[in-house]
């Protein structure tokens, strides 16, 4: 098990304030569609009487991914809630219109992904495209509102690649995370850990392991670390012997994992299995909820290290729905009775952007759309959001470690929050009586 000698528990106030200032690859490299060839119609959105905004909704819902969109339904009701119905809707060229959500299911799929969001343009018209929850949903989805000329905001996710593979784009704007921040965040974990600083891969062979473990190699080296790379598995291995051999061998005591939660849930078993059990696991992508960490069991994921996508412990409040962080989170947790899923903050600050951006549009025009959301600059419930030259607002990025709870099986205490920190250029409050 993780053992945390010097843990420092970040409670970050929650009375701090942020200043309100300026805070096609997809296609070429085997993530496009069956598109038809030649040019995509012009675009055409809304509603056939024209008296609604129409927003296409294309997630994992269902599949190996479907944790992230959890709370995403739950965010549209309560958002559209105060849009369509306490506000009565938004003025767009002249008519106050209500907006209406469609939703399609990418099945954590990257070509269900692109038919997916290619018949939601086809069939229902959006006037705008979203999609949330790694490059598997992202990156087709982008793709797909790049070809039909439809703006389309994406979320959850890493910057870097999301851009890589669609860097000629037009359409498509993204709330994601620059993972150079992450990962200074994750070192920063590591370095309060007594260890003998020999950090082992285990990545699958999605886009985002490649381009993870192509940044963190040299950032870990760099700060005195010994990287064991034990290369890409494809995301159907069942088999994990031989990575573990090879990390036991080399007697990693860090384990950095990239995977779906399934996998390294029979990846887990086996390293128990061979009796090999680092001082230190830190777990990308498979147990971001605590859903996921849950199903490992009592004990199974004690200290384990994984990024904080967004926690009830952050300073910002949202103007749209009147709640901070805190208030939020309590709101999911009495409507459901289960623990808050840390998506729900890029679920809220999504519909702080679209309503903000509609509002100074006044209108569906895709160009005049486009340029409304490019020029955001608000404090969403994910702090400060303004979009950069590559189509990014960047969102904060903290490492969190998993304890067992009071009030839920596990809980999460954040470790390592470097660059929001410097992000949000406030003191925060520092507790050294953390657990071990």
């Amino acid at each position: 098990m993780l053992n945390v000698n010097k843990a420092i528990v970040i409670a970050i106030a929650l009375i701090l304030t942020l200043a309100l200032g300026a805070c096609g690859g997809y296609f070429d490299k085997g993530h496009g569609s069956d598109f038809d060839d030649g040019e995509p119609p012009p675009p055409s959105g809304g509603s056939d009487d024209g008296n609604e905004i129409v927003v296409g909704c294309v997630t994992s819902f269902t599949g190996t991914l479907s944790s992230f969109p959890e709370a995403t339904k739950w965010a549209d009701l309560l958002c559209l809630d105060v849009i369509n119905e306490q506000r009565g809707g938004i003025n767009i060229d002249g008519i106050t219109k209500k907006i209406r959500v469609v939703y399609g299911d990418t099945e954590s799929n990257p070509g269900t992904a692109t038919a997916a969001a290619e018949k939601m343009v086809l069939e229902n018209k959006p006037d705008i495209l979203i999609s949330s929850g790694t490059l598997i949903n992202i990156g087709p989805v982008s793709a797909v509102g790049e070809h039909y000329g439809i703006p389309t905001y994406v979320s959850n996710g890493p910057a870097e690649p999301w851009f890589a593979g669609i860097e000629q784009g037009y359409w498509s704007m993204v709330a994601l995370y620059y993972m150079e921040d992450q990962l200074t965040d994750i070192i920063g974990a590591f370095k309060q850990i007594d260890t003998n600083n020999k950090v082992g891969f285990v990545f699958d062979d999605e886009d985002d392991s490649a381009a993870l473990s192509e940044l963190f190699k040299p950032m870990l080296e760099r700060e005195g670390f010994t990287v064991i790379d034990t290369g890409r598995f494809q995301t159907d291995k069942t088999d994990f012997s031989d990575i573990i051999k090879k990390l036991s061998e080399e007697n990693c005591d860090i384990i950095s994992v990239n995977m779906t939660g399934l996998q390294f849930a029979i990846c887990l078993k086996q390293f128990h299995e061979n009796d090999y059990i680092p001082k230190c696991f830190y777990i990308g992508k498979a147990l971001r909820g605590q859903n996921d960490i849950a199903e490992l069991g009592p004990g199974m994921g004690e200290g384990f290290l994984t990024e904080a996508v967004w926690d009830r412990s952050f300073p910002f409040d949202s103007a749209l729905i009147g709640m901070n962080c805190d208030e939020l989170a309590l709101k999911w947790e009495d409507d459901m009775g289960t623990q808050y899923p840390a998506t729900m903050g890029y679920d809220v600050a999504l519909w702080e952007v679209l309503n903000d951006s509609l509002i100074r549009a006044g209108t569906t025009d895709p160009e005049a759309l486009r340029a409304a959301i490019l020029a955001v600059n608000i404090d969403t419930i994910f702090g400060c959001l303004s979009f950069d030259g590559n189509r990014v607002a960047k969102v904060p990025r903290v490492t969190a470690q998993w304890q067992s709870g009071e009030k839920w099986l596990y809980e999460k205490t954040i470790v390592s929050a470097i660059t929001m920190t410097a992000r949000i250029d406030k003191e925060i409050i520092l507790h050294e009586d953390a657990p071990a």
